[in-house]
């Protein structure tokens, strides 16, 4: 009973020296709550320096690594906007990114942030601010391909990538009649007899040849912005990663080729025209990716988030861009009237041989119009209905004996983008 009241107020003056060290930290250090509560987690690196008025967010990929600033592990890294900043001390500091199964990626930053300070961090302001308190993303110099793994690694992820492309394969019957080609260079031919068509995605990783993605495009020659061979996998920075059993997931851009293998009645391949290639075009197409101990795991990209999603109507997707382009700037053709084209989705079947069908809503001056329905089918884009025939007279039109398979994409879709 005696050594409570003692041990009480050892306690007290234990609690108001703490208050004053928080309350001189706050105020002769500026550090701000958020830095305080890292103090206390052992996650605020130099925590006897005053901070300046820099803040700062890391892009790290792929996302599931862990970080150590300076020698100490970072248990909270800021990724996200929503997410309170960093703020450092005066001084170098050097970042490393430990996320297996790639190597150690490290680099370097001053603080203050100045034009003449030396830094091998890619840092962009992204706050409209003075320098003096800006806010910084801070983002390794390289990002991750699949140059940056070791060479087994390396054929394991380019495995399970084909894998995941191959759960796309599909197959349908050309019917006597219906167009088909193998790509944009070779010349849409007429089956007379009912063909077995079987599409396939093929991952092409192939540097040594040519690049030329058709479709929507991020960079040139099957490159992103920043210069990158997609074939060796494009790393693309997501403000909200997805997630994979709560982990995050590595966004890539991939290089793809929707093939056509058409056989006929008897089995044997059909007859190839002169200087074509059986080979699809190549396109890119943006995966999700993750890694444990288990290896590599392949996804699609969550639907509707970018015009890369589905392989089967990427290409599909640049001829509705190109035709949304051009009905913005002039008329239908023998009318004063303008078409503005005001949505489009974009939809695929389990079974991704039936076709990608787009639906339009447009408007004319006088109105608006029916949706259009326009169908990519064995390689060639058709009109689907009167509206979309009306919008491009010049395509073909889809045979009567096809809207059974137009139905059934509509009525058990897959993927919509």
């Amino acid at each position: 009973m005696t050594t409570k009241k003692p041990l009480q107020k050892i306690l007290k003056i234990c609690a108001i020296m703490m208050l004053v060290i928080v309350l001189d930290a706050t105020i002769t250090l500026d550090w701000s709550i958020n830095d305080l509560i890292r103090f206390a987690s052992g996650t605020q690196p130099n925590i006897l320096q005053p901070p300046t008025q820099n803040a700062f967010f890391f892009q790290m990929s792929p996302p599931w690594g862990t970080a150590v600033l300076d020698g100490q592990p970072l248990i909270t890294l800021p990724q996200k906007m929503d997410q309170a900043p960093l703020n450092l001390p005066v001084g170098t500091h050097t970042l490393q990114w430990h996320a297996e199964p790639f190597a150690t990626q490290a680099c370097t930053f001053s603080v203050p942030v100045t034009t003449e300070a030396k830094h091998s961090c890619q840092l962009t302001n992204i706050v409209d601010s003075s320098e003096a308190n800006a806010t910084y993303m801070v983002e390794l110099p390289v990002r991750p391909t699949l140059n940056s793994l070791p060479s087994q690694q390396r054929q394991m992820l380019i495995q399970a990538t084909q894998r995941y492309l191959d759960t796309l394969q599909a197959h349908d019957t050309v019917k006597p009649g219906e167009p088909f080609r193998y790509n944009a260079s070779s010349p849409v031919q007429t089956s007379l007899l009912p063909l077995s068509g079987t599409l396939r995605f093929l991952l092409d990783t192939d540097t040594t040849t040519t690049a030329a993605c058709q479709g929507p495009l991020i960079g040139t020659q099957c490159r992103d912005g920043l210069n990158n061979d997609c074939r060796l996998f494009c790393t693309q920075i997501s403000s909200q990663p997805g997630t994979l059993s709560g982990k995050p997931v590595w966004e890539i851009f991939v290089v793809t080729r929707p093939t056509w293998d058409y056989r006929q009645p008897d089995g044997s391949q059909v007859p190839l025209k002169a200087q074509t290639s059986r080979l699809g075009d190549q396109q890119y197409t943006l995966l999700q990716v993750s890694w444990d101990q288990h290896g590599w795991h392949v996804m699609s990209h969550r639907a509707g988030d970018s015009s890369f999603d589905d392989p089967n109507c990427t290409l599909m997707i640049s001829h509705i861009l190109d035709f949304s382009s051009l009905s913005s700037q002039k008329p239908e053709p023998d009318s004063d009237v303008h078409v503005t084209i005001q949505h489009w989705t974009f939809t695929s079947a389990q079974n991704r041989a039936l076709g990608c069908l787009s639906t339009i809503t447009a408007s004319r001056d006088t109105g608006s119009l029916a949706p259009a329905l326009f169908l990519w089918r064995f390689g060639v884009f058709l009109a689907a209905n009167p509206v979309a025939s009306s919008l491009e007279p010049h395509i073909p039109v889809v045979d009567v004996a096809i809207e059974q398979k137009i139905q059934a994409i509509k009525d058990h879709p897959a993927f919509i983008s």
